[in-house]
């Protein structure tokens, strides 16, 4: 059905297409602009001229000359480009949000149109996804506050157990070895009663310290309970593990707090449980840790035992 509509309708929709803050444009099947409005030449960043005449790869270039639009990584725009147009016109709609260089979010819909016509809209959608990515940051930062001690900064006991029950079920299923590692700082309740609990924090977090320096990054530490720590070494065999307790304990063994007390030092007593295929059930792993560092504590302190030693 043919519809004719009067000429002053044309004229005031023209300029309100022209005027809207929504930027519209129109490319033909050659793939040239044949028209755009001024608020889609200020969201490619193109404001000062005409588009009229070029294709979409010439915008691009224009882009990337005035340092404008969503093009901070041109060999990456080049080769989505490739990939949109190898895939032809199968689809008629698509809707995708763009990053401006700026720091806005556009909303980009395009819909083809018979005889090769791609109409595009453009919105600036800023406000909402900022609001978007505030809340995706504060439930991050929700959940990293879930699964980390407040103190250290170091994983909680929670979030150590999930990893730990992780890795078991890897070795269980691939046949790799593990080992488990327990950590009791010496005499700390008389490191509170002496110096105070404010000292006693520092203690921990320096320990938490000590502990990052020797850890791989496939490694995970956790404090799992007042002066306690636990370290889990992913492919590590026992004589692997207290090697590296071992380096650890006579690197502490050097060191001082003076900010707690001329001369303060403190040290650390260690149980080791290695894990194999089917070696033990999951709870008894860390058992088998507790049980050497008992040993370590009973016999004398400041040192490392594995579970192997004592049995």
């Amino acid at each position: 059905m043919n519809l004719e509509i009067p000429f002053d309708i044309l004229l005031a929709l023209g300029q309100y297409i022209n005027e809207s803050e929504i930027g519209l444009a129109v490319q033909g099947a050659d793939d040239r602009f044949q028209f755009h409005n001024r608020a889609f030449a200020a969201m490619v960043g193109l404001e000062t001229r005409s588009l009229v005449g070029l294709t979409f790869d010439e915008m691009l270039v224009s882009m990337r000359a005035h340092a404008s639009g969503p093009c901070p990584d041109w060999p990456k725009v080049r080769q989505w480009l490739d990939g949109e147009r190898a895939g032809g016109q199968t689809r008629m709609f698509r809707s995708f949000e763009v990053a401006a260089q700026d720091g806005r979010w556009v909303l980009v819909t395009q819909q083809y149109h018979e005889h090769g016509m791609l109409v595009t809209l453009c919105t600036d959608v800023t406000e909402k996804k900022q609001t978007e990515l505030a809340l995706r940051a504060a439930r991050d930062e929700l959940e990293r506050l879930a699964m980390t001690d407040e103190l250290t900064g170091v994983p909680n006991r929670r979030h150590f157990l999930a990893g730990m029950e992780r890795e078991y079920e890897r070795l269980n299923r691939y046949g790799h070895t593990a080992c488990l590692a327990l950590f009791d700082l010496d005499h700390f309740k008389k490191i509170n009663d002496m110096y105070g609990h404010a000292a006693g924090d520092t203690v921990l977090k320096h320990f938490a310290g000590v502990l990052r320096r020797h850890i791989r990054g496939e490694d995970v530490i956790g404090r799992i309970g007042g002066e306690e720590f636990a370290l889990l070494l992913p492919e590590t065999t026992v004589q692997g593990a207290a090697k590296a307790l071992e380096r650890m304990r006579v690197e502490l063994n050097a060191l001082t707090l003076d900010d707690i007390a001329p001369g303060f030092a403190y040290t650390f007593s260690a149980g080791i449980s290695e894990m194999t295929k089917n070696k033990m059930p999951y709870k008894e792993w860390m058992t088998s840790a507790d049980v050497a560092l008992y040993q370590a504590k009973t016999s004398g302190r400041n040192k490392v035992v594995s579970h192997e030693m004592v049995v």
